[in-house]
């Protein structure tokens, strides 16, 4: 081990090591990369947008959904074209992908980010009905909705895989909403279990 090394690193009295101080600065150095990334992929995003025309609402779909395949090697154009296409498709004004061929360099690489994001969003449950039925039934206010409905859309992939009608009530739960309101739903316990998943 070298004398740089051991600079890192306390020990015990047995000359064991129980704590080596570069782990906190390589987590925040991480952090720092993906701020750095989340920062260039919406800079991308913004740019390829203005080219085409692109409505608000799906620049922010996009960015939400661009956001889950950042670290995975693609470039944060083929990642920004990928995820305007889908966000438009899903908003049910598509746009065709040769719009976007003099704003990407590697069409292939755009196609693969673009079937990455087809099984996310195909494997993620559409939440937004399960809140919108909450809500008629138990005559919840528009806005609360509205506050719920975007808690679960940043959410999404901490979502794959859980009961739907417990999302949307953790959803709205988080929101102000009262418990006894919503256990005609979801349970209690499951609620609050999914709950914590949200951020």
């Amino acid at each position: 081990m070298t004398l740089s090394q051991t600079y890192f690193m306390d020990k015990d009295y047995k000359n064991d090591i129980i704590f080596d101080r570069r782990w906190p600065r390589l987590r925040k150095y991480q952090k720092d990369v993906l701020a750095m990334r989340y920062a260039k992929l919406e800079e991308e995003i913004m740019r390829l947008s203005s080219s085409l025309a692109i409505p608000q609402s799906c620049i922010d779909n996009a960015a939400r959904l661009a956001r889950q395949l950042v670290g995975r090697g693609y470039s944060p154009q083929a990642l920004a074209a990928a995820a305007l296409i889908m966000a438009c498709r899903m908003s049910k004004t598509p746009r065709p992908i040769s719009d976007f061929l003099h704003y990407v360099d590697n069409i292939e690489k755009m196609k693969r980010v673009l079937r990455e994001l087809s099984i996310l969003v195909k494997n993620t449950p559409q939440l937004d009905h399960y809140v919108a039925i909450i809500v008629a039934r138990a005559n919840i206010p528009p806005m609360v909705a509205k506050s719920a409905v975007e808690l679960l859309h940043r959410n999404r992939r901490a979502l794959q895989g859980r009961n739907p009608w417990a999302a949307a009530a953790a959803a709205l739960w988080l929101n102000g909403v009262d418990m006894t309101l919503l256990k005609q739903f979801a349970s209690a316990s499951a609620i609050r279990n999914i709950s914590k998943l949200l951020k």
